[in-house]
C-alpha cells in the first residue's frame, strides 16, 4: 500500500509534477516512505542556497509524528550527553568547527533512528516564479496573507515554502490529524503577523490541493518561538544538514533521464566538500527508519521546467 497520496489536479503546476515524481519513486521502491498518520503530524524545515552564488535553492523538510519524536528522545539525549553536552547547535555551515565536525557522524546515526521522511527539494535558481505574474500576482490573489511592505523576494519564498508544506500535508497527512510545523528562524516566519499570514496561505493552498472541508489545526512557529519543544533544535538540524549537503551535491546528482523511472551512478570525483560527501554516504547506507527523498525542479534541453524525484540506493565514497 502506497503512503504517498498523489495530487490529482493537473492545474496545480509544479506541485502536481513533484507529486507524480514521488509517486513513481515509491511505486518503484515499495517501503521507501514511512506512514506518518499516528499522533500529531510534525514538519520541521530548513533552507539553503539563498545567496546569489548558489545555483539552486534547497528546501528541506523532516516529516514525522509526535509519537515518533517521543520514541526518539532517549537516543537523542544519549547523543547529547556524549557528544555535545555543552548544548551547542549543529548546522551544516558550522561543521568545520572541530567539536561539531566530530559530532556529525554520531548525530547522523542518531537521526537515522527517527521514524519519518526527509524530503529535500532543489529548485534551480533559473526557475521563474511559482505563479504566473510573479510576486505581484501572488500578493494580489492572496492579499490577506501578505503585508504591502513585503519585498518581492520574501513573497516568492513564502509562496514556495507554503506550497511545499501544503503538498506534504495533502499527500501524507490525514484530514483530521492535528499538525505542528517548526522552521529554523527565517524571514518567512520572522514576525507574528507574517506567521499568521503564512498560516492562512498554507491553509488556502492545502485546500486547493486536497479539498478538505474540515482539516485539523496546524500550529506554526520557529526554533526561536516560545515555548519551543526541547527537541526542536536537533530535529531542525536534520533538514539543515540535508539542505546544505544537497546544495553542494546539486551538480553531481542527476536531474532526470527522460523516463518515468531510472537508475543512475553518480561520480563524486569533482565534489570537494567532505561534509556533503559524509551526509551523502549516510543517506546511502543508513538502515534506520528515517527515509530520504530528493526532488528537483530543473530545465530540460528544450527549456521547460521538469520535476524529478530520487532516492539513494548505494554508497557515495567519502573521506570525511
Amino acid at each position: 500500500m502506497q503512503v504517498w497520496k498523489r495530487v490529482t489536479d493537473e492545474e496545480s503546476g509544479y506541485l502536481f509534477h513533484l507529486s507524480q515524481s514521488v509517486a513513481f519513486v515509491e511505486w518503484k521502491n515499495p517501503g521507501i516512505l514511512n506512514a506518518v498518520n499516528d499522533g500529531e503530524f510534525v514538519i520541521v524545515s530548513d533552507y539553503s542556497g539563498q545567496h546569489k552564488q548558489s545555483t539552486h535553492e534547497a528546501y528541506s523538510f523532516l516529516v514525522t509524528t509526535s509519537n515518533a519524536i517521543a520514541e526518539w528522545l532517549e537516543p537523542r539525549h544519549a547523543f547529547r550527553e556524549k557528544w555535545l553536552p555543552d548544548g551547542r547547535r549543529l548546522s551544516f555551515k558550522e561543521l568545520r568547527e572541530p567539536v561539531r565536525r566530530r559530532a556529525l557522524i554520531p548525530f547522523l546515526q542518531t537521526a537515522s533512528l527517527l521514524r519519518g521522511n526527509l524530503f529535500t527539494i532543489l529548485v534551480n535558481r533559473r526557475v521563474d516564479s511559482f505563479m504566473s505574474g510573479g510576486p505581484a500576482a501572488i500578493m494580489d490573489v492572496f492579499s490577506d496573507c501578505f503585508s504591502k511592505s513585503d519585498r518581492p523576494g520574501t513573497v516568492e519564498k513564502m509562496f514556495r515554502t507554503a506550497s511545499f508544506v501544503a503538498l506534504l500535508q495533502c499527500c501524507l497527512k490525514r484530514e483530521d490529524q492535528r499538525g505542528l510545523w517548526i522552521s529554523d528562524h527565517d524571514e518567512v516566519l520572522e514576525t507574528f503577523e507574517r506567521r499568521e499570514g503564512f498560516g492562512r496561505l498554507v491553509s488556502c493552498l492545502t485546500f486547493a490541493l486536497s479539498r478538505w472541508e474540515r482539516p485539523a489545526d496546524v500550529m506554526f512557529g520557529t526554533t526561536e518561538t516560545p515555548p519551543v519543544p526541547e527537541w526542536a533544535e536537533d530535529a531542525a538540524a536534520i533538514p539543515d544538514i540535508a539542505a546544505g549537503a544537497y546544495s553542494k551535491l546539486s551538480g553531481t546528482l542527476p536531474t532526470f533521464k527522460g523516463r518515468e523511472t531510472w537508475t543512475h551512478v553518480a561520480s563524486t570525483r569533482d565534489v570537494k566538500d567532505q561534509r556533503a560527501l559524509a551526509v551523502g554516504n549516510w543517506m546511502a547506507l543508513s538502515n534506520g527508519p528515517l527515509r530520504s527523498i530528493l526532488l528537483r525542479l530543473e530545465h530540460d534541453e528544450q527549456g521547460y521546467v521538469k520535476a524529478s524525484a530520487q532516492t539513494t540506493l548505494g554508497a557515495i565514497r567519502s573521506a570525511f
